[in-house]
């Protein structure tokens, strides 16, 4: 499996509530190999996003404040796409631009819990056996930590502060 291929099976749409179930229906056709190619595709495209500047971001749009959130958050993002991916890693406040924002309870709630298990999951019940752990969240984030003082927010995020900031 190559990065093009990760990238059309990890793309789905914001319509779809069940992300997971999605993901593990797209899984279930490939061979075992590929499952494991899959989930280290994963965890390298978590790794790229385990950044501060995107947790931030995160949390300037939907209180994003916990490293479960957060992953959470970003197993939403790679769902997003590859181009969204590589615009939100250049620049974290372009998730403003987003125009289909998940909402619970009439706020923005771009999560998708447990996602990053679907891949190991799917593995372990097809060969009953374990993927090789990838460290991929148990150390603290790229970059320099974030400010949670709303100037500074807003300064950081103004387009996220503008759309999102619930304060």
């Amino acid at each position: 499996m190559d990065q093009t291929q990760f990238w059309q099976l990890i793309a789905i749409d914001n319509q779809t509530k069940d992300k997971a179930a999605q993901l593990k229906a797209r899984l279930e056709t490939l061979s075992d190999t590929d499952v494991a190619d899959f989930d280290s595709h994963y965890s390298k495209q978590l790794r790229r996003l385990w950044h501060w500047d995107i947790w931030g971001a995160a949390y300037v749009t939907c209180g994003c404040n916990s490293e479960y959130d957060f992953l959470d958050f970003c197993n939403w993002l790679l769902t997003q796409g590859e181009e969204l991916v590589d615009q939100v890693l250049a620049e974290p406040d372009s998730l403003a631009n987003i125009d289909d924002m998940p909402l619970r309870d009439n706020l923005p709630y771009p999560y998708c819990d447990e996602l990053d298990l679907t891949a190991g999951l799917l593995y372990e019940q097809k060969t009953e056996q374990e993927l090789p752990y990838h460290n991929t969240v148990n150390y603290a984030p790229q970059g320099k930590q974030f400010k949670n003082k709303p100037k500074v927010l807003k300064q950081t995020y103004p387009q996220l502060f503008a759309k999102y900031w619930q304060g």
